[in-house]
């Protein structure tokens, strides 16, 4: 089987988007475009292909002692953001179900998938575009379709990933490609990536927490 790399944006039962990688003969292509999906239809997708890696975007770790709800990894990567962004790092407690459902999902993944990683993809965008914030910033908000296509083009650019713009282009679409992309990268090309370290002694949960370098 080919091996391919998961990109998965955790929202709600009707929100939750996944998208697809498998490196070919001229590098990553999408093999599954982002489409949304339930919980079971993505563990149900793990059983019959050969995922090699899962990115996740919710908080798949916690520890008791953070009662703000906020990681060390959570306040490290506020501080790589411009300060007017900073909000883009929620703390598990304002965010609820996300966590919930994105711990859910990479337990009942981690008997068939060997890596499985937490990334932001907001973040990630900056942090590999920031000359593009002003796009990173409204991409989630009212009328952003102008906005999700200048990401959209210098995402799959960046990565010589050949797709066309789907005419529904939405954030959670987008979310998708980008965590499928850290998927990707963390196998093949490790040194573009950024480690958030948790640091607390009472950590618990899977997945060590990753955005772009």
């Amino acid at each position: 089987m080919t091996p391919v790399y998961l990109g998965i944006d955790v929202a709600g039962a009707s929100n939750t988007w996944i998208c697809v990688l498998a490196l070919g003969a001229e590098g990553p292509a999408i093999v599954i475009p982002p489409t949304k999906a339930s919980l079971v239809d993505i563990v149900r997708l793990a059983d019959e292909r050969d995922v090699v890696a899962v990115a996740i975007d919710a908080q798949l770790t916690h520890a008791i002692s953070e009662e703000t709800g906020f990681r060390s990894g959570d306040l490290q990567l506020r501080q790589l953001l411009p300060p007017k962004c900073r909000d883009w790092v929620a703390s598990q407690n304002s965010l609820m179900a996300v966590p919930v459902r994105g711990r859910q999902l990479a337990d009942a993944l981690s008997p068939v998938v060997g890596t499985i990683i937490e990334t932001h993809p907001r973040a990630c965008l900056y942090l590999g575009f920031p000359e593009l914030l002003d796009p990173i910033r409204r991409y989630k908000g009212d009328a952003p379709g102008a906005y999700l296509t200048v990401l959209w083009r210098a995402w799959t650019g960046r990565f010589g990933l050949a797709q066309d713009i789907p005419p529904t282009l939405c954030d959670g679409m987008l979310d998708a490609l980008v965590c499928a992309t850290v998927a990707h990268l963390y196998h093949m090309q490790p040194g573009s990536l950024r480690r958030l370290r948790n640091t607390s002694t009472d950590r618990a949960g899977r997945g060590p927490f990753f955005v772009m370098a």
